[in-house]
């Protein structure tokens, strides 16, 4: 796993209602770019940096990728974890 997968942060939160993502609507960017928009709330709080998405995505993650790996394994389903595992 990595920045190599393929599936999108509302496949890999599980959200429950990506139709309203801004992410969804720009699939293309990276959803931690999207938030880092000057007047979006998350910047100000620094809620990407503690996500589960920014740390398999992203280029700096402070886990391990066996870290990251037990923590999707609790999070995702086990078909959304083999879709995972199969993208890299």
């Amino acid at each position: 796993m990595g920045s190599r997968s393929n599936m999108h942060c509302w496949e890999i939160m599980q959200c429950i209602n990506p139709d309203e993502c801004p992410a969804k609507r720009n699939p293309a960017e990276q959803c931690w770019e999207i938030a880092s928009d000057p007047g979006d709330y998350r910047k100000a709080n620094n809620i990407c940096r503690d996500c589960i998405v920014y740390m398999l995505k992203g280029d700096n993650s402070i886990l391990s990728q066996q870290e990251i790996e037990t923590i999707l394994a609790q999070k995702l389903p086990p078909k959304m974890l083999k879709k995972l595992k199969e993208d890299n």
